[in-house]
């Protein structure tokens, strides 16, 4: 859950600067830390604590805090007033919505590719390599 909620923060992240088609790649090194860069210059790492939960902090003074419920729903909230919502279904599809009426679909193929889809119309398709690398497009 973790690697998915990088890339849900990500993709709220590129929506709303509509720098959709910038192009991210992330990785995790050995403490546990996903840092992810896009085409556009925008970093961010994200670490986990014991509790499970994400902090994500970018380039731009973006932090983000992320946590799990006991059914699995995953809330973030960002330092500038967004809130997202996400729940998965039991086929593995994922549904984020933020407080400003955002919608964000995730749904991942028999490869482990990931589809996200926004309700403007916008398609983030991420996979991973061997390595554990993600890029995203």
């Amino acid at each position: 859950m973790k690697n998915e909620s990088v890339f849900v923060l990500l993709l709220v992240a590129l929506i709303a600067s509509s720098s959709l088609q910038a192009r991210t790649r992330c990785s995790t090194d050995s403490f546990g830390t996903t840092t992810c860069r896009d085409s556009d210059g925008r970093t961010s790492r994200t670490s986990t604590d014991a509790f499970g939960n994400t902090t994500t902090r970018d380039n731009r003074g973006t932090i983000i805090r992320g946590s799990t419920d006991s059914f699995g729903n995953t809330t973030y909230r960002d330092n500038r007033g967004t809130t997202i919502r996400g729940s998965t279904d039991v086929s593995g599809n994922g549904t984020y919505r933020d407080n400003k009426g955002g919608v964000v679909r995730s749904s991942t193929d028999v490869f482990g590719n990931t589809t996200y889809r926004d309700s403007d119309g916008g398609t983030v398709r991420c996979s991973t390599d061997t390595f554990g690398n993600t890029t995203c497009r």
